[in-house]
This record gives structure tokens, sequence and C-alpha cells, in this order.
């Protein structure tokens, strides 16, 4: 007894020691790791801050992605190995939207924010400006790396790109990716618009949907101005308990389609008034500021025994980006849903006035095929569909003449006849040959 209480000032004070290391490894640990879901300037779970990071300069990528298209993605291989949220990648899949991911690759246009959690189906993500914006006519989406190794920056541009359905409301910003710090730059150039200012309509952050954590700079607000930067710093020490042991590599699925713009207000009016809704909105097309003109049929292109609405629309010879093909078709509950959705031009090929030409069954699956034609640049089109998916299919050679199916040769297969062709003397016939349209000799 007489020991014990010797020694029992010494064990107070070791229990007192203990207790105050414990709280003070505690407040270390929380003022290194956040939150699963955190606002700028963090940090996050796993050790991500963000801050102006206003030292850094503007780079221009110049290698072209070539990704001219809506709601588009493409991936692309990475230079270095890039560690995002304790899993490293070597590749991107980079979406006309203003964002970028990891091994995912989901080309959504609509925004959400990240303040209550990361976004499902969009995976790792790292989004500058997340946005509907639109590559189909203008923009590029670029990319470039600089530096050597292992100080190289893999830089990710979207110069001077619309959002969707305003053609003259474009933005350009970038994304840096350092390889020997793993830090994520974003710069932001030109994003004062006319519509959606300075990330009004945007949402700017970084997640990891498979587990939990994000962080948001902002959400429809404008957060941003041109010239400025947002950095998000790879910690020194990150959560150890968080990150995934192998690169994750997206699978090949199909993209859903979506219905937006005024083919959304279209399927709307459709579902309360059925097709009389049609020539009303046809009506509104024309009066719009630059008119739109519509042609359409009624086909069972799908063969469940209700007609599908093939749909033209194009405007002016000065507007060929407007000219797009939409298919509408009504599901089990008797709803009309979005088929198909394609714009016609290309930047290459401007199709101004196309005109549905012909129908028939070409590809002798017992379902109509139709052929779109465009008399102004000569180019037709396919339109199949085969177990509900609709495919277009541009035919060889540009032609200006009468167009028409029939079986011309004898040989017992339809073909699409077509006179006035380039390059070619006299008649052209061509013939579906079970893969695609080719001509006959």
């Amino acid at each position: 007894m007489r020991v014990f209480r010797r020694l029992w000032p010494w064990f107070l004070l070791l229990v007192t020691a203990v207790i105050i290391l414990f709280f003070v490894l505690r407040r270390d640990t929380q003022a290194a790791y956040g939150t699963a879901v955190a606002l700028c300037p963090g940090p996050d779970l796993y050790g991500y801050t963000c801050d102006s990071g206003t030292a850094f300069a503007y780079i221009d990528a110049t290698t072209d992605t070539r990704l001219y298209s809506d709601d588009g993605i493409t991936t692309l291989e990475l230079p270095f190995a890039f560690t995002f949220y304790g899993t490293t990648y070597t590749q991107i899949q980079a979406s006309s939207n203003g964002n970028l991911q990891l091994g995912n690759s989901n080309g959504y246009f609509g925004n959400s924010c990240l303040n209550e959690g990361p976004v499902v189906g969009m995976g790792d993500m790292i989004a500058p400006f997340w946005d509907d914006l639109d590559l189909t006519s203008f923009g590029f989406l670029e990319y470039d790396v600089v530096g050597e190794a292992p100080d190289r920056i893999f830089v990710l541009e979207w110069d001077d790109v619309p959002r969707f359905g305003e053609p003259d409301d474009r933005v350009t910003f970038a994304v840096q990716l350092f390889e020997d710090s793993q830090d994520i730059l974003f710069l932001y150039e030109d994003v004062t618009m006319l519509e959606g200012n300075n990330g009004s309509s945007a949402t700017i952050g970084i997640q990891s949907e498979a587990q939990g954590l994000a962080l948001q700079f902002g959400c429809n607000q404008p957060v941003v101005a041109d010239a400025s930067r947002v950095r998000f710093t790879e910690p020194e020490k990150a959560n150890a308990d968080i990150g995934l042991e192998t690169a994750v590599r997206p699978t090949n699925v199909s993209p859903p389609i979506y219905a937006k713009g005024d083919i959304a207000d279209l399927l709307d009016q459709m579902n309360l008034r059925g097709s009389a809704a049609l020539p009303d909105m046809h009506g509104r097309w024309l009066n719009q500021s630059t008119p739109r003109t519509a042609r359409w049929q009624w086909l069972d292109l799908t063969g469940d025994g209700q007609d599908d609405l093939v749909l033209l629309r194009s405007s002016t010879t000065q507007n060929p980006y407007l000219t797009d093909l939409t298919i509408i078709t009504v599901d089990e509950a008797g709803q009309h849903i979005l088929l198909y959705y394609q714009p016609l031009s290309s930047r290459s090929q401007p199709i101004s006035r196309p005109e549905i030409a012909a129908t028939g069954d070409l590809t002798q699956d017992n379902l109509p095929d139709t052929v779109l034609h465009d008399e102004v640049s000569g180019q037709s089109f396919v339109v199949t569909a085969h177990e509900g998916v609709v495919n277009l299919h541009p035919l060889p050679h540009t032609c200006h003449g009468s167009l028409g199916i029939m079986d011309a040769n004898k040989d017992g297969l339809p073909e699409i006849v077509r006179d006035g062709c380039e390059g070619v003397n006299g008649r052209l016939l061509t013939q579906w040959n079970g893969t695609r349209f080719t001509d006959l000799p």
C-alpha cells in the first residue's frame, strides 16, 4: 500500500499525458482531414484543399481531340500516372460538357451540385466548368503536354465552346494536371457570357462517387472570373483509409439519348396533346429570331405496330448547324420518347435543306428505311432501325439529280438509284451488303 501511494502521483501524470496526447493527435488529424463532402477551401476527408492558384500561367493547348459533338466523350492517354482520391489512373475521359472523368464515361449535360454528395453516375470527376456545352459546330477540345519528366503538366482546354442552343455565347477554360505534385488547377481565360455568367450555370469542383467524397468550389453561382484560377492541392499525407488499389477502366456502354431544348418541349407537348402539337411547334420554330422549318413523316421504323415520327429541321444556308434529325417513338406506357437525335451538318459538310426523298425496305428486314437527300450539298443519308437501334448511314458520292428506290439491275434486291453524281457517268446504284451501303459497279 505504501508503494502504491508513492507511485500514485506518477500514475496520474502518465494517464494525464496519454489523455493530452490523444486529444492533440485527434485535433491534428481533424485539422488535416475534413468531412467527406466539403466546400472550398476544405479540406475534405481525403485531404484535398483549394485556393486561388493565381501564380500559375494559362497554357494554350494545341492538339485537337476532334470531339465535334454534343454530350460527347473522348478517351485520352495520360503522359504520366496521376493519382486522384487515392486511385492511380493512366487515362482520362474528357467530356464536351466541361468535365473530365477517371474510370467513368458519362456525357450527361445537366450539372448537379456537389454540396450534398457526389453526383451519381459521374464517377471520379474533375469539373472545371460542368455545363451544357456543345462542340458540334463551334469550339475545340484540345490537349497538350508541356515540360520534362518528372515535372510535366498535362493540359486540357475547352477553347471557345458555346453553350447548347447559344452559338454566340462561348467560354474558354482549361485544366492542368501536375506530374510532380499531383495537383489540379482550373484556369478561366474567358467565362463572361450573356447568360450563365462566370459559372452561374456550372458546377465547379471534384468528386469520387465510389468513395462518397466531394469538394465543391461553386455551383450555379458566379464564382469565377476571366483570368481567375482555382487550385486543388494533393495533401502531403493523404488519408490512408481512402483509395482504391488499382486504376479503374471505363466500360464501353452506349450513352443514353437526352432530350433537351425545344425537342424536350416538343415531347412535353406531344404527351399532352398528341400529334396535334407538331404543327403548333413548327409555327413556333418558324417565328424564332433564327427561323427553322420542319418536314416530317410517320413510319413504323421499329416494327412495333405504331408509327414513329421522323422529323427533319433546317434553317437558312447561313445556319447549317441548325439542321438536325429527330426520331420520336412511343414507349410501352404510351408516352412519346426520344429514340434518336443527330445534327446532320458536320464542320466539313454543311447540310442545308434535307428532304425525305424515298422510303423502302433496303436492308431486307421487313422494316421501312428512309432516304434523306440534301439538294444543296448533294449529300444523301439512309436511316435504318434494327431491334430498336437507329443508325444513320451517309451514302458515298454527292448527287444532284433524281433519286428513287427500285430493283434497277433485276437482281431481286432494291437499290438506291441516283442521277447527276459527282465523278460518275450516268446512273449510280447503291445497295445494302449486310453491313453498309456500297455502290454497285
